[in-house]
């Protein structure tokens, strides 16, 4: 009985994440171009989430970045080749809205500035 309650637990979990993410996406698709600033939440491999003041994330994908960027797993850090810029969880940055898809849930951001401390 026990696990059948965690597995229905877990489901209700998955289902409400899926539900919020296609809202936030699809919230979103009217403000493409739009820019935002908002706080980097996570830094993966892959490229970095940022969250928006208004509690939207969406992703800035390392292959629409303009340079090529190293993934630091020790430091959850993202540094270009080039440019030496240093993106780290907790950094503003400013991003414009690219792509967001409700059917898939997911919501792409550009990078166009870090905010100044």
């Amino acid at each position: 009985m026990a696990e059948h309650s965690s597995s229905k637990e877990q489901a209700s979990i998955n289902c409400e994440r899926d539900v919020e993410d296609m809202k936030m996406a699809e919230y979103m698709e009217d403000h493409i171009g739009e820019v935002y600033e908002g706080m980097i939440s996570s830094v993966m491999s892959f490229g970095m989430f940022v969250q928006l003041d208004n509690l939207v994330e969406g992703l800035v994908p390392i292959r629409d970045m303009n340079d090529f960027f190293h993934y630091d797993e020790d430091t959850l850090t993202l540094t270009g080749e080039r440019s030496k810029i240093k993106y780290t969880i907790g950094e503003r940055v400013v991003v414009k809205v690219v792509r967001a898809n409700k059917q898939e849930g997911t919501i792409d951001f550009e990078v166009v500035k870090k905010v100044k401390e």
